[in-house]
């Protein structure tokens, strides 16, 4: 069986839950070839790296799927490219807030995903899920740890990937702007079986 890596992020700015973690905590132990590991990251620069890469030296894992949190979509969106760039328009949790910085000074412009997303997100359309492509994954922690962890393992046989998730129905004051936990939950389960 197949390792597979899986994260979300804690709670940030004013948000009391973090939809990203609330869905890849409430996925199942085994997705169709892959045996989970799940991990919490905390929303802070650099950090957040660093819990990551060492779950990553004990797990060993064949793919690492990032997951965070997108208020403006319904849909969970699989990020194409992470940019080497630093761009917060909010703090982290510790309070930091970089603008306009590289994230490695010297290191390339930006890495694609190394998991088949243009293939997934197709197929995964075809049958009807909520899904999108999304070029990059922006410029606050999200994007930090998808370039931080394709770069770690460029390269290497690892996978690697970023899923935004929705926000969830009591995060928000109309209900037609979020999706259900279970529904997500379902979702990051057919991307995972599409890997």
């Amino acid at each position: 069986m197949k390792s597979l890596l899986i994260t979300g992020f804690d709670p940030f700015a004013h948000y009391i839950v973090n939809p990203s973690w609330k869905a890849v905590k409430a996925l199942p132990d085994i997705v169709g070839d892959y045996q989970l590991y799940k991990l919490m990251l905390p929303n802070i620069f650099d950090l957040e790296a660093k819990i990551l890469l060492e779950e990553a030296g004990r797990v060993k894992p064949d793919v690492i799927l990032l997951c965070g949190m997108n208020s403006g979509s319904t849909r969970l969106q699989l990020n194409l490219a992470a940019l080497n760039i630093r761009d917060a328009f909010l703090e982290d949790n510790l309070g930091h807030r970089p603008w306009g910085v590289p994230i490695r000074e010297g290191a390339p412009d930006a890495y694609f995903a190394t998991i088949p997303v243009h293939n997934m997100v197709r197929s995964l359309r075809a049958k009807h899920y909520p899904v999108d492509l999304a070029l990059s994954s922006g410029g606050f922690v999200c994007n930090d740890i998808f370039y931080l962890t394709l770069n770690a393992f460029h390269d290497t046989d690892t996978k690697v990937g970023f899923v935004h998730v929705p926000l969830l129905p009591e995060m928000v004051m109309d209900e037609n702007m979020a999706l259900p936990l279970e529904k997500t939950t379902k979702v990051l389960q057919a991307i995972i079986k599409e890997l």
